[in-house]
């Protein structure tokens, strides 16, 4: 799976591309959501609190899904419903978390079960992309040349991204 740097370069895109809009002081909150929302399927690494066994169990379970980002996005929603409104708010801090399934979705897994439930709770069926970016981290080993290369890939790609989204709104103006 691709670290947090990925995941929060995906959100910090929608953040920058949303909050031109919003006053500074009201962006702030929206920013700092739109950052969780994006990293929020991965609160499954809370599990290693009841050890490694437990954390490769429930690592890439029902929380790598579009039904717990769904839910677990609209208490953020509510808390944002008086800067946003609540659809907006909802729809933007769901697509946020939706980053974080694609971009899990091409790493290259070598463990099974290869990929995770993304439909869930439609189905339990195991989703992963032909298509793989990202080389992947090691779990075992924080500072091994597997997650140098990772995190290489990620600012690669994340970066860019990031300096089109501020590119696009400088263009684009305030309004």
């Amino acid at each position: 799976m691709p670290t947090p740097v990925a995941h929060s370069l995906a959100g910090s895109c929608i953040a920058v591309l949303v909050s031109r809009r919003l006053p500074a002081a009201r962006a702030l909150p929206v920013v700092a959501a739109i950052l969780f929302a994006a990293n929020l399927p991965d609160i499954d690494y809370l599990a290693i609190v009841r050890g490694r066994e437990a954390m490769a169990r429930f690592h890439q379970g029902p929380l790598h899904s579009i039904g717990f980002v769904a839910v677990a996005t609209l208490p953020l929603a509510l808390l944002l419903r008086r800067r946003l409104g609540l659809a907006r708010a909802w729809l933007l801090l769901a697509g946020a978390g939706l980053t974080h399934l694609l971009l899990d979705l091409t790493v290259v897994d070598r463990k099974p079960p290869i990929g995770f439930p993304f439909f869930w709770p439609l189905t339990t069926r195991i989703f992963h992309s032909p298509v793989e970016i990202f080389p992947g981290i090691d779990r075992s080993n924080v500072f091994s040349m597997t997650n140098l290369r990772e995190l290489i890939v990620e600012l690669a790609l994340g970066v860019p991204a990031l300096l089109l989204a501020w590119w696009y709104i400088r263009r684009r103006g305030t309004g």
